[in-house]
C-alpha cells in the first residue's frame, strides 16, 4: 500500500548551516540528491532563522542572525564596483582612444 503522505526537509552542510528546504512524498525523503558535505533531516526550518545543531533543527540567536545578514552586505572594492558614465563621457572617451592610436 502506497502512503501519500508529505514530509518537509532541510538540507544543512557541515557547519549547520540550511541551504534548501523543501517538502517530498514520504517514499522519496531518502532519495533526495544531496552535494558534497550535505545532510538531510526531516522537519521544518529555514535558512535566516534557523540552524541544524546536532542532528535538530534549532533557533539562531538574534546575533547569529545579525551576523549572517552582515555578511551577505560585503562592501564591493572600489575597483571593482562598475563606471557609471553617460553617453557623452563614454564618447568622449572613445574618441580620445582614438586620437592616441593616431598618435595625436
Amino acid at each position: 500500500m502506497n502512503n501519500l503522505g508529505k514530509i518537509s526537509f532541510v538540507v544543512y552542510d557541515n557547519d549547520g548551516k540550511i541551504v534548501k528546504v523543501g517538502f517530498c512524498a514520504d517514499f522519496d525523503f531518502q532519495h533526495q540528491p544531496l552535494g558534497s558535505g550535505e545532510h538531510i533531516l526531516a522537519g521544518i526550518g529555514n535558512s535566516v532563522s534557523h540552524k541544524v545543531v546536532d542532528g535538530k533543527i534549532i533557533n539562531k540567536t538574534q546575533e547569529e542572525i545579525e551576523a549572517d545578514k552582515l555578511l551577505e552586505l560585503k562592501p564591493i572594492p572600489n575597483e571593482q564596483q562598475p563606471a557609471i558614465i553617460t553617453n557623452k563621457q563614454y564618447q568622449s572617451i572613445l574618441s580620445r582612444l582614438g586620437q592616441l592610436e593616431k598618435g595625436e
